[in-house]
């Protein structure tokens, strides 16, 4: 039994996730094997090989085991492991494997079948009316001929399982329970944003103030496993749109909404930025509209509250949109985040038109402060006087300029204008 120490030494940095949208990914994108990649089979030897291994997997499980076998034909079924919000655990298998699928699959699949479906399918057949198969969509890899291909997924992605998983029962359902969980896609930049996000038909944008804690994770989680299944809890001629609620998130911290702060801001009712606390804004792209349409979600982040306000926003048709959504004004293709500056800047000088230049008189009385202070009796006399002599030089230079008086230009407009030049500088 590997030690924690060998455990974390041979763990990898980064799961290898594929984020979901559909079927559509070009057929020379896949990382599969040539084996596997390559393989050319007609209508006639797909159905053999389907036949053959559904007979394997009935006879790997003894007839009544946890594992269902999925039909690369059938389309139905497929979308509902890859886009339904249900969380699935899939094993890779096809008819000319040497090997079926170890044991530990068929134990942790007994262990963990109410917390999540198993299933088993050709990962080497093409997909319904595509040139590609599920190796290449969602880019499993085969590491060696003893390492099965297990992948999960969880509505938001689809995550395989690496190798040093399968060594221990405790080890795959220990990585199966962490990755079952569905987080927002965290998405760095306006592109991702406009993809993930603006470019859907709904979306709930979590503003991250920070790390997210457990408990609001979970709250997404189960979320966006409700809100992922398209029309449901539609009503009247809503439920006919099938669309789903994108989860997507940002780092509030590094980037900002060009109407945060701003009087857009409020009419959203998105609270001001506080490092620490995550907020939610959702967004509407209508089919057709010129513009975006926004709400913030006011309460906190949990199931109940976070429920309640998709529930109440989402459940709406393209033909009559929530009410009281917010136009934001700009299309998805114009609107992006901005960098958060993290540092103040510092306050413009007053710009001064007319009257009389006084800074040789702040110099004088620069010099002056800095001249011994007087001590005895003459001296405080002596300056006292020189004091009064010098205000009345100046009241009178004050009443010879008196009809030209200065005044102070209103530049705060200039300071919007050249904010908003230096966002969309940084926007990114």
């Amino acid at each position: 039994m590997p030690t924690k120490k060998e455990k974390k030494a041979k763990a990898p940095k980064d799961a290898a996730a594929a984020a979901l949208d559909d079927w559509g990914a070009s057929s020379s994108g896949g990382s599969s094997s040539k084996k596997g990649g390559g393989m050319s089979t007609g209508a006639k030897v797909g159905a053999a090989c389907v036949a053959v291994f559904a007979a394997l997997v009935f006879a790997t499980s003894g007839g009544s085991g946890p594992l269902t076998y999925l039909d690369v034909s059938d389309e139905a079924m497929l979308r509902k492991v890859f886009f339904s919000g249900e969380v699935w655990a899939v094993a890779c298998s096809s008819s000319d494997d040497s090997q079926p699928l170890p044991e530990a699959i068929e134990a942790v699949a007994h262990r963990l079948g109410g917390e999540m479906s198993f299933g088993a399918v050709d990962c080497k057949t093409k997909l319904p009316g595509k040139a590609y198969n599920m190796m290449q969509r969602w880019k499993l890899r085969k590491e060696d001929k003893a390492t099965p291909v297990l992948f999960i997924s969880n509505g938001v992605q689809v995550t395989q399982i690496e190798p040093q998983y399968f060594k221990s029962e405790y080890d795959l359902v220990r990585e199966l329970r962490l990755l079952s969980m569905r987080r927002p896609y965290m998405a760095k930049n306006t592109e991702l944003l406009r993809e993930k996000c603006w470019g859907k038909p709904r979306c709930l944008l979590i503003m991250q103030g920070g790390s997210l804690e457990g408990h609001v994770e979970k709250a997404l989680h189960a979320v966006a496993g409700h809100h992922s299944q398209g029309g449901k809890g539609r009503k009247g001629a809503s439920a006919e749109d099938k669309s789903a609620v994108a989860f997507v998130a940002m780092d509030a911290q590094e980037h900002k909404l060009p109407f945060e702060g701003f009087e857009l801001g409020d009419d959203l009712k998105l609270r001001r930025f506080e490092a620490g606390s995550h907020r939610a804004i959702y967004f509407r792209n209508v089919s057709g509209a010129p513009t975006l349409r926004a709400l913030a979600h006011k309460g906190p982040l949990t199931t109940d509250a976070l429920g309640a306000f998709l529930s109440t926003v989402s459940l709406d048709s393209d033909d009559a949109p929530y009410a009281k959504l917010v136009d934001v004004g700009k299309h998805m293709d114009k609107f992006g985040i901005y960098r958060r500056s993290k540092k103040l800047k510092p306050p413009k000088k007053t710009k001064i038109s007319g009257g009389k230049d006084f800074s040789a008189d702040a110099a004088a009385a620069a010099a002056a402060e800095k001249l011994k202070k007087p001590e005895t009796a003459e001296e405080l006399k002596k300056a006292f006087k020189e004091q009064r002599e010098r205000e009345a030089k100046k009241r009178a230079a004050m009443d010879e300029a008196s009809e030209d008086l200065f005044e102070a230009v209103d530049d705060e407009g200039d300071d919007e204008e050249e904010e908003e030049e230096d966002d969309e500088e940084e926007m990114i």
